[in-house]
């Protein structure tokens, strides 16, 4: 499924995201998700995904796809080059005295 992506941007509870490039030339953030805990079928994944896929804000980066391939599973975000917000915030918390 990832062809072996090698530019990794970060790793958090549910998996890995990496930076990727649509073949229509936008890049995307490629979150890898971690093994599902407990029993999930298929259509779990499909009603969380159309539930992630209806938040529109300005302020929340948006889902533009999905892919399943065996265990495999993958959501498909837009890319912010300015990186995480969690790490946005970190970085200004050690500078706030």
């Amino acid at each position: 499924m990832t062809r072996g992506f090698k530019d990794k941007l970060g790793e958090g509870g549910y998996g890995k995201v990496y930076k990727g490039k649509l073949r229509s030339g936008p890049l995307v953030a490629i979150k890898m998700l971690g093994k599902p805990k407990g029993i999930e079928n298929g259509q779990d994944f499909v009603s969380e995904v159309a539930t992630i896929g209806r938040i529109h804000h300005t302020n929340v980066v948006q889902l533009i796809g999905f892919c399943v391939e065996g265990s495999k599973r993958a959501l498909v975000y837009d890319f912010m080059p300015n990186g995480s917000l969690d790490r946005y915030i970190s970085s200004t918390r050690d500078h706030i005295s």
